[in-house]
């Protein structure tokens, strides 16, 4: 079970036994490259970063029962996203109002999908008639080699908390080793689980259920969040031949044009 982080950027994990163990990232790199395959995706979707927002408020009114984000955690964590993305004020109202007199009684849902090269496709829905979706679905996956999954790729993801945050004026210029010894202890007292430099920005990984903390705290250190959201990480990925990387991505296409659309992840390599 993941810990806390020691100050050398190794893992505290506790055993059966109660005592402090430490334990080295033998897979880090491994997860960090799944971080940024994600980090890729949502880089590449900026473009309806409002719609798809929208869409999460609403997948999060229904699933919290409620559009006051001090009692929907979830919530808070999407409200906060579409202020970094500079979403008005005005926008965000107008969706939680619509939210609240909703009456359609849409729900979200996880579909899995097993894609070309058994690569697994995880999307996330949001409607008040699966079946029909679902038939809809099926038609794009027949055209493109694709089938509905029976629910066992879901173990290869786990979910966690990404923060990104830009590297802060006093550590600019400084060497990597510098600012990720900075980063790293900035991370333990902000409750984060680990921290990497992607280019020019840090990347901050946590639990799911305490993002929104984290980022309090790493404001406080004066770090500048640019993004902050909860993912599916692909703990293994899937090679792709290119004619499956094409059929892949045609099915992204068709999939990314259906209005119940939420989110798409993946565990393509």
């Amino acid at each position: 079970m993941i810990g806390n982080l020691c100050k050398k950027g190794h893992f505290l994990c506790q055993n059966a036994c109660n005592f402090l163990v430490i334990q080295c990232r033998n897979a880090g790199h491994s997860k960090w490259q799944n971080i940024k395959h994600i980090k890729g995706l949502k880089d590449a979707e900026k473009s309806q970063t409002f719609g798809k927002i929208g869409r999460h408020m609403k997948v999060a009114v229904a699933e919290g029962g409620s559009t006051d984000p001090k009692s929907n955690l979830k919530l808070a964590q999407i409200i906060e996203q579409a202020k970094r993305a500079n979403m008005p004020q005005a926008t965000i109202a107008s969706i939680l109002k619509s939210s609240q007199a909703d009456k359609s009684g849409a729900k979200s849902h996880l579909i899995e999908i097993k894609g070309p090269g058994s690569c697994i496709i995880l999307c996330e829905v949001f409607t008040s008639n699966l079946n029909q979706l679902k038939q809809s679905i099926a038609t794009s996956l027949k055209k493109t080699g694709a089938k509905f999954g029976d629910g066992g790729g879901m173990h290869i993801f786990e979910e966690k908390g990404i923060i990104e945050a830009e590297i802060p004026e006093n550590l600019l210029g400084k060497a990597e080793e510098m600012i990720i010894e900075s980063a790293t202890d900035h991370a333990i007292e902000s409750g984060a689980e680990d921290v990497r430099i992607d280019d020019k920005t840090l990347l901050f990984l946590c639990g799911k259920s305490n993002l929104n903390s984290v980022v309090t705290e790493l404001e406080n250190f004066k770090y500048k969040v640019t993004s902050a959201s909860v993912e599916f990480i692909p703990l293994k990925t899937q090679s792709l031949q290119e004619m499956e990387l094409q059929s892949c991505a045609n099915l992204y296409e068709r999939l990314q044009n259906m209005p119940e659309l939420v989110k798409l992840t993946d565990n393509i390599a």
